[in-house]
């Protein structure tokens, strides 16, 4: 069995929901400011700057080696997934010579970009995509593995490349089906979702 963080990180953060998992070598930072939902689960080797702030939704998985960096703010709702070695990047330097470059430089001769980055419902990111600041991946869509995403993906399509672009549709009914099926079946009386005996 993976050593799990304790009782006392999880009560550093903002909020830990039930059942959450945050493996022993995932580094969150600024935990104050993070807010992870019940059931989700955060592998070894994952990297979170809090930045302006982290709200992770239930059900949700962040494989190894996904890094949050940027100090902007990162909003992931429920059911979604971000793959091993995904980039989200919340803020950046700008370098088209708005200013200096590099975090080692006062503020006041910099330029930096602090934005925000969505992922809404049911939206997953392959292995190895790169999230750039100021992008909403819609809720379903799928950006499949070593993709660019430079702008807002639309709800419930599948996008590769580098930019990204549209390549076909998803069945929204199909995994709206599934979610209803599985909130109908685990929802507790508080309104909170239990993990299934068999997970």
């Amino acid at each position: 069995m993976f050593e799990q963080k304790g009782w006392w990180f999880k009560r550093r953060l903002k909020h830990c929901g039930r059942g959450a998992i945050i493996y022993a070598k995932a580094e969150l930072i600024k935990p104050e400011v993070i807010a992870i939902g019940a059931h989700t689960q955060i592998d070894d080797f994952v990297w979170i700057l809090g930045g302006r702030g982290v709200t992770i939704g239930q059900y949700v998985h962040i494989a190894s080696f996904v890094s949050v960096a940027g100090g902007g703010e990162l909003v992931v709702e429920d059911y979604a997934g971000i793959s091993a070695g995904c980039r989200l990047v919340t803020g950046t330097d700008d370098f088209l010579g708005a200013g200096l470059t590099g975090p080692t430089l006062p503020s006041e001769f910099r330029s930096v970009k602090r934005s925000s980055i969505i992922l809404r419902r049911h939206a997953l990111l392959g292995t190895g995509v790169i999230v750039h600041p100021d992008v909403e991946i819609g809720e379903g869509a799928v950006v499949g593995s070593g993709s660019l995403v430079l702008h807002d993906v639309p709800p419930w399509t599948v996008n590769v490349g580098s930019p990204c672009r549209v390549i076909k549709e998803r069945p929204r009914e199909v995994i709206v089906a599934f979610r209803e099926e599985l909130e109908r079946k685990y929802r507790s009386v508080d309104g909170t979702l239990n993990r299934g005996e068999d997970q």
